[in-house]
């Protein structure tokens, strides 16, 4: 594949270190344990960081809303995977910090814009229409990557049908890399009570099958998938919340023990953001 191709491919990122965007801050406190540091950046926006298990200068930061009026209230908008140790799966298109800077243009393409941070003596790589940018050392080695909402003009439609019964095959065939791509970071399966991914790790608690978000996903697809991929019988809405901005939701026939899912724009994606059960 030709290096431009793959970066026309690669504009949507959503998952760092096993963590995904408007995950809960609660989660990381509960995946990472207490923050070693913590304040507001420039934009008054709230972060706090965290030490890597198993790696000594590795850390992830996560910036999130402070706000009980808004509907972001406690999400992470940004995330950021900072250190010079490999670091193995990142969940950022292969790339693992420690990669060279050939490799990372293999897979994103050229940057579009090359700048040098002269008070941490790092190079920046900045991608237009994308929703992250990268650090290099004076090695050329990957050292940092930042991911965030991305900007308005990043949009896409809330999605409907499609992107269900992909989410389905996915959760079927438990390829968590998939499912974490289709998957909202506020992600919850409804059935009598409901089930979420705000305890941790969204990568391990899905990838868990015995998790009981998992198991009731995996009954979900059972019942998406019956219906084929032209998800017959099922209707598709706009969903308005008072807050936050509209999502779209697709309607099961009462035939189906599903009564709904609810799809969000999230980081220019539609992505599975609420499952039902009757």
């Amino acid at each position: 594949m030709h290096a431009n191709a793959a970066f026309r491919t690669h504009t949507r990122a959503h998952e760092l270190s096993g963590f995904l965007l408007r995950q809960d801050r609660k989660a990381f406190d509960a995946a990472l344990g207490k923050p070693f540091q913590e304040g507001k950046n420039s934009s008054g926006a709230n972060w706090r960081a965290y030490h890597l298990p198993g790696f000594k200068k590795n850390y992830l930061v996560a910036v999130y809303v402070e706000d009980t009026k808004s509907f972001w209230n406690g999400k992470v908008v940004q995330l950021e995977l900072t250190g010079d140790e490999p670091s193995g799966l990142t969940g950022f298109f292969g790339l693992q910090l420690g990669d060279s800077a050939e490799k990372v243009e293999m897979v994103l393409g050229k940057p579009t814009k090359i700048s040098h941070e002269d008070d941490v003596n790092v190079v920046l790589w900045n991608y237009v229409r994308t929703n992250y940018s990268l650090e290099f050392t004076a090695s050329h080695k990957l050292y940092s990557i930042h991911i965030d909402e991305g900007p308005e003009d990043m949009k896409s439609e809330v999605g409907g049908t499609s992107e269900v019964y992909a989410f389905a095959k996915a959760v079927k065939a438990h390829e968590i890399d998939r499912e974490l791509s289709l998957g909202s970071g506020e992600i919850v399966c409804t059935k009598k009570e409901f089930f979420g991914i705000q305890g941790g790790q969204a990568r391990k608690i899905l990838g868990d099958r015995m998790s009981a978000v998992a198991m009731c996903l995996a009954q979900a697809a059972d019942a998406i998938l019956l219906l084929g991929p032209e998800m017959k019988s099922t209707d598709t809405d706009i969903r308005v919340w008072e807050k936050g901005p509209p999502g779209m939701v697709v309607k099961f026939p009462k035939s189906s023990p599903l009564r709904e899912v609810v799809l969000m724009d999230e980081a220019g994606a539609p992505r599975i953001y609420e499952v039902t059960f009757r």
